[in-house]
């Protein structure tokens, strides 16, 4: 049985179809006019709560913005990019703000990090790569915890808005965790509900991978005792690890590509990259090769062609086997090596004078 929650998911495939009732929130298949985004249209988004309330906030001139956040415990990885590219073309699409929260107090008390330190040194890294991937500056802030201690304030004006039964039946927490671990999810309802804590009451959406969506049930149900707009979601599917599992992670060594990896030693983990092919190359020109179990085809269209005609033509070529696997590893080894050397120095340009772009008490 798949096992999937904020802290932890296991490695087994994943039927998302399942997790929409389990987690009891809506197909993306259920709006029409979904916006014109690669995300969308070759299902990436399979799930969302207000998603279409979101999209008519928009369409009428309503205030509308984005939030979203990412853990301290390290570099981002091409997993983490994969949602991130799409806040930044929502961005660019309605032109909207964006605030990104980097935890660096989660990544501490869940034990992912050593020292307060190290996590503030991963989260400058983070911000800086986040800029880096594309967003705009001048309509994003960066929300790093450790220097926007005034979050910890709207934490503690909200904890009356729920108890520790909900968290222990929202998280399954048991007394075997630490205090910190217990008072997080509060913080993480704080940074979702930021934004209408310091720009009034708006619609805000938070786009994320389906394992976040308990931080997201209760910010939701904070929200509505508290005098908020609930706030909208949209649930991304996990990119999967190199060598296949259900997701790209951190926590599992030689599951994922770093934006910080060399980019030599990238391309050598692309040709390791789990394929659909055949034993032979004879049997894959003859029975062809399944798209669907090929991590490297993920990959490329996921971050690299976004040309549909020029994806499902790969696609087809792969299934009916003009194309080797061979050639598709070294189509993605060019692709993520060429990537990471034009990416890296503008995170070090960025890395300069990151302190600049975070927020502040």
């Amino acid at each position: 049985m798949v096992h999937i929650d904020p802290f932890d998911v296991s490695d087994e495939a994943i039927d998302y179809s399942k997790l929409i009732k389990e987690f009891g929130t809506q197909p993306i298949s259920s709006i029409g006019n979904l916006p014109n985004i690669k995300h969308f249209r070759r299902g990436f988004v399979f799930s969302h709560r207000d998603f279409d309330v979101f999209l008519n906030a928009i369409k009428k001139g309503d205030k509308t913005s984005i939030i979203t956040g990412i853990n301290a415990s390290g570099s981002l990885h091409f997993g983490h990019k994969w949602t991130m590219d799409l806040v930044i073309a929502l961005q660019r699409e309605f032109n909207l703000p964006v605030l990104l929260t980097i935890s660096d107090d989660e990544a501490y008390v869940t034990g992912k990090v050593k020292s307060q330190e190290e996590a503030l040194e991963n989260s400058k890294l983070i911000a800086a790569q986040l800029l880096a991937l594309g967003f705009n500056p001048n309509k994003t802030k960066i929300l790093v915890h450790q220097k926007y201690t005034k979050i910890y304030n709207l934490a503690i004006k909200l904890s009356p808005r729920c108890t520790m039964n909900e968290i222990k039946a929202i998280y399954g927490f048991d007394m075997s965790r630490n205090p910190g671990q217990w008072f997080y999810p509060i913080i993480q309802a704080a940074d979702i509900l930021l934004p209408q804590e310091l720009e009034g009451k708006h619609h805000v959406l938070v786009p994320i991978a389906i394992d976040q969506d308990p931080h997201l049930r209760l910010a939701r149900d904070i929200a509505e005792r508290a005098g908020y707009i609930k706030p909208a979601t949209i649930h991304m599917k996990f990119l999967r690890g190199l060598k296949g599992g259900s997701k790209m992670s951190k926590s599992k060594p030689g599951s994922a590509i770093f934006l910080d990896e060399d980019p030599k030693k990238a391309v050598k983990l692309c040709m390791q990259a789990l394929t659909g092919g055949q034993p032979t190359a004879e049997e894959q020109r003859r029975l062809g090769g399944d798209p669907d179990k090929s991590v490297v085809i993920e990959y490329l269209g996921a971050h690299f062609i976004d040309d549909d005609n020029e994806f499902k033509k790969l696609v087809d070529d792969y299934r009916s086997g003009k194309i080797l696997d061979g050639e598709t590893k070294q189509l993605l080894a060019r692709h993520v090596e060429s990537f990471l050397a034009s990416f890296q120095p503008k995170v070090e340009e960025y890395k300069k004078d990151i302190d600049s772009y975070l927020m502040v008490d």
